[in-house]
């Protein structure tokens, strides 16, 4: 029997999520803020159960897991938990660790299913990892959102007013030149 075709795209899954939930729960215990804190949590549970669920089916087709081989998501992954245990702010660590879309604005599982010998209950696994890693990126982007939006608030409060101060002091040296005329 020869070997599947899609090996090699289990493998990095499996070796990926474990690398994830590593990644996000040092950042859990970093942060102090509570609801990123909880978002983090939850989606290192799901990362660590798919390491879990992409080996054990490696396992059932009779290989096992490869690191060596596996596409590796995470570079410079040991600098990368480092910065994440670091004292950088939330925001830093969303500017270093964003994934975003590619840029190219696709899809990037939609060519999971390209291969067309998956058998069944690979495919039903492969459906709910890609389904609940949208939700999780979801999740994760509201609360990385949430914290660059308060990261920039003092900033952009502190220039608002600023530019009041500025208006008010040309508005008094107006009034003071409006005074001195008359």
């Amino acid at each position: 029997m020869s070997e599947p075709t899609y090996l090699p795209l289990l493998n990095s899954i499996a070796v990926n999520e474990a690398k994830g939930e590593i990644l996000l729960n040092a950042w859990a215990d970093a942060t102090q803020d509570e609801a990123l804190k909880q978002a983090l949590r939850f989606v290192a549970i799901r990362e660590g159960e798919h390491h879990w669920a992409f080996t054990k089916r490696m396992c059932e087709l009779g290989h096992a897991v490869c690191e060596e081989t596996a596409f590796q998501f995470f570079k410079d992954f040991d600098d990368l938990v480092a910065f994440i245990r670091s004292d950088a702010t939330d925001a830093e660590k969303v500017a270093r660790t964003s994934r975003g879309d590619g840029g190219d604005g696709k899809d990037p599982f939609a060519s999971f299913f390209n291969d067309t010998s998956i058998d069944p209950q690979t495919g039903e696994l492969l459906g709910r990892y890609i389904a609940e890693e949208r939700d999780s990126g979801r999740r994760l982007k509201a609360e990385y959102d949430r914290v660059c939006v308060a990261s920039e608030a003092p900033v952009s409060e502190l220039a608002e007013l600023k530019a009041c101060v500025e208006t008010l002091q040309k508005e008094l040296a107006d009034l003071k030149r409006v005074r001195s005329v008359a």
